[in-house]
């Protein structure tokens, strides 16, 4: 019997785990890093510059299946959501391009579904500051992009969570109207 293969590939894998386990938590780290800094409006930029970088790092573990997915899937959802709450607050649409982010659909669109929840906070602040132009438009931007991930209807296997975060996002919505309702009454006064 010769299981030293076996040992030697197990071995890799385990190394490859590691560094892959490294690689997620700076990836994750700076792009909440990037959102953190949009909120305070400081500069995301090397942030997200930094979480792609490490994401290019990260795709060469993908020949490793068996963990690549269950590691990276956190990790990829957050830079999705960095990405896109970035692009929205600099650019003001949602014409997102996801062609150069080596990122695994299920990632993206649950990263998309987290994203309501940011513009949701983004929104708030604009209300305090009483930008209600800018704020009735990420109203209309959180509500386009629930309209558009309601129709991905995948079992959990495939997508996790999104029925969740849709749930959840929905709320976040909901609840950003009646604030932005209140906030104009409160300013007519």
């Amino acid at each position: 019997m010769k299981l030293d293969e076996f040992k030697e590939k197990l071995t890799e894998i385990e190394n490859a785990r590691e560094e892959l386990l490294k690689l997620s938590r700076k990836m994750r780290i700076n792009a909440t890093k990037a959102i953190s800094a949009i909120h305070s409006k400081d500069d995301p930029e090397s942030y997200l510059k930094m979480a792609l970088e490490i994401l290019d790092e990260i795709v060469k573990y993908k020949s490793y299946p068996t963990i690549y997915y269950q590691i990276t899937f956190d990790a990829m959802q957050e830079l999705v959501e960095a990405y896109c709450f970035y692009h929205i607050v600099s650019k003001k649409n949602l014409d997102f391009d996801f062609s150069n982010l080596k990122v695994e659909i299920p990632a993206i669109l649950t990263g998309l579904a987290d994203l309501i929840g940011e513009l949701r906070r983004h929104t708030l602040d604009l209300l305090i500051n009483n930008e209600f132009d800018e704020a009735k438009q990420m109203i209309e931007f959180m509500e386009k992009i629930y309209a558009e991930l309601i129709s991905f209807s995948f079992p959990n296997k495939i997508v996790p969570n999104l029925r969740v975060k849709l749930d959840v996002g929905r709320n976040a919505i909901e609840r950003t109207k009646s604030d932005f309702i209140a906030a104009r009454i409160f300013k007519k006064d």
